[in-house]
């Protein structure tokens, strides 16, 4: 009997909530250390210290760093939604936007809002990727994902305007341009604000791309 009601209070949705809680704050404290410190060098204990919990938690959570750092990146580039950022409103924004320089600057503006947040995490994650397999794979779908949004941009923009290249051309500069590693170089070593970025690169797609 007192096993029962044991296992009830283990799965109640108080508990549920607090455990789901709980990780959260393990995600987001592992986005920090791992931007900080990047992946070598990011222990768990100090993650387990950023989110203010036992070590131990860390690991029942999640088995290693490779798949804590996929769920810290998953989190900080969705910001914090549940849907896929195809589907997000910023982004679905962009695509109807009335007209292709409208289109283009709110491509510079989601690019530095989003860099804002998940820039140095996704250059730890770059980094890192040589040495590492599972992180490899996480870089590679990150860029993928990349390519598939610029693609359905770049097929909006040419019902607005004509494009200076053919529709896969136009879709492989929108992913170069908005590179993560660009932002880093430009804002966290080039000394540009972000606001400056945004602006720059706003410039620079409506120069590359709108004929």
């Amino acid at each position: 009997m007192a096993e029962a009601v044991n296992r009830r209070s283990q799965n109640s949705p108080l508990r549920r909530a607090q455990a789901e809680a709980t990780r959260t704050r393990i995600i987001e404290a592992a986005a920090a250390v791992f931007a900080t410190n990047g992946f070598e060098r990011a222990r768990m204990e100090d993650i387990a210290k950023e989110a203010g919990v036992a070590y131990p938690t860390v690991y029942k959570a999640f088995a290693n760093k490779p798949a804590l750092l996929t769920a810290a990146v998953g989190l900080v580039m969705s910001g914090g939604e549940e849907t896929a950022i195809e589907r997000q409103a910023w982004f679905h924004e962009q695509l109807d936007a009335p007209d292709a320089q409208t289109q283009l600057r709110l491509v510079a503006r989601n690019a530095r809002r989003l860099y804002d947040r998940a820039g140095r995490l996704l250059e730890t994650v770059r980094i890192a990727a040589a040495a590492d397999e599972q992180i490899a794979a996480l870089w590679e779908t990150i860029n993928d994902d990349r390519v598939k949004r610029s693609e359905i941009t770049a097929k909006r923009l040419a019902t607005k305007t004509r494009l200076r290249a053919s529709l896969p051309a136009t879709a492989r500069t929108l992913w170069a341009l908005t590179l993560p590693e660009i932002y880093v170089l430009q804002v966290h070593h080039g000394r540009l604000t972000p606001a400056q970025y945004e602006r720059w690169l706003a410039d620079l797609l409506l120069g590359a791309i709108a004929a």
